[in-house]
C-alpha cells in the first residue's frame, strides 16, 4: 500500500511540470499544459476564467531519432465556452437578430536544428466550437393588425429561433517528412465573434483548460511491417 502511494504521489507531481519532455526515442511523448478553467456563470450565461478575446499560443518542444518512418502525432484538446446573446425589440427596423462565436486551432511545427520543413496534415486550422443563432419575429407589426392569419392559413404570427453548431474539442494533427533533430511545437487559437446589431446582441468565448501531446512514431507498411 505504500508503495502504491508514493507511486501515486509521483504521477501527480509529474503532471504539474509543464511542459515536461520524456525519453528522446521512438514513441517519445512530450506535453505542454494551460490549466486556466472556463467557467459559465449558472444565472447569467456570462463567461469568467480561462482565455478569451485574443489569438493565443501554447508551446513545447520535440526530439526526433534518425531513421525512416518518424511522425510527431499532435493532439491539442480543449475545454471551449461560447456566448451566443440575441434579443428582438419593436425598436428594429427588422425584428431579427444574430450572433456567432467560435475558435479555431493550429498547429505549426518549426525545425530547431537545421532540418527541412516538416509536413503538417492537416495545414488549415480546425474548428474546435462555432455556434451561430439567430431570433426573428413579426409579432411587433402583426400585434397591429391582430395576428389575422390568411385564409389560406399562410400567415399570422411567428417567432423563429435557428441555432447552427460544430464541434471538435480534441484533433489529431500528423507530421511527416521528419529528420533527427529538435522541432518546435506551437498550438494556435483564434477566437471570432459576431453579432448583427450590438445594442441587441452579444458573443464571446473563453478557451481552457488546454493540453497538448505530442508523441513520436513510426509509419510501417501494412503488408510487410517495415518503415517506410
Amino acid at each position: 500500500m505504500k508503495k502504491m502511494t508514493l507511486v501515486a504521489t509521483l504521477f501527480v507531481i509529474a503532471t504539474l511540470i509543464t511542459p515536461a519532455a520524456f525519453a528522446q526515442s521512438s514513441g517519445s511523448f512530450n506535453f505542454a499544459h494551460l490549466p486556466l478553467q472556463c467557467v459559465v456563470n449558472s444565472s447569467t450565461g456570462a463567461l469568467t476564467g480561462g482565455v478569451g478575446g485574443t489569438v493565443t499560443s501554447l508551446k513545447t518542444t520535440m526530439k526526433t531519432s534518425s531513421g525512416n518512418g518518424n511522425v510527431f502525432v499532435i493532439n491539442p484538446s480543449a475545454v471551449v465556452g461560447l456566448l451566443t446573446n440575441v434579443t428582438i425589440s419593436s425598436k428594429q427596423t427588422t425584428a431579427s437578430t444574430s450572433a456567432q462565436a467560435g475558435v479555431d486551432f493550429q498547429v505549426t511545427v518549426t525545425p530547431l536544428s537545421g532540418q527541412p520543413d516538416p509536413v503538417v496534415v492537416p495545414s488549415a486550422p480546425v474548428t474546435y466550437e462555432d455556434r451561430f443563432i439567430r431570433l426573428s419575429s413579426n409579432l411587433f407589426t402583426a400585434i397591429a393588425a391582430q395576428c389575422l392569419a390568411n385564409t389560406d392559413g399562410s400567415g399570422g404570427c411567428f417567432i423563429s429561433f435557428d441555432e447552427s453548431t460544430l464541434g471538435a474539442h480534441s484533433f489529431n494533427w500528423v507530421v511527416t517528412n521528419l529528420q533527427s533533430g529538435n522541432y518546435g511545437v506551437t498550438v494556435q487559437w483564434t477566437p471570432s465573434t459576431f453579432v448583427s446589431d450590438g445594442t441587441y446582441a452579444a458573443a464571446a468565448t473563453c478557451v481552457g483548460p488546454v493540453n497538448i501531446i505530442v508523441t513520436q512514431n513510426k509509419i510501417f507498411t501494412p503488408s510487410t511491417g517495415i518503415a517506410f
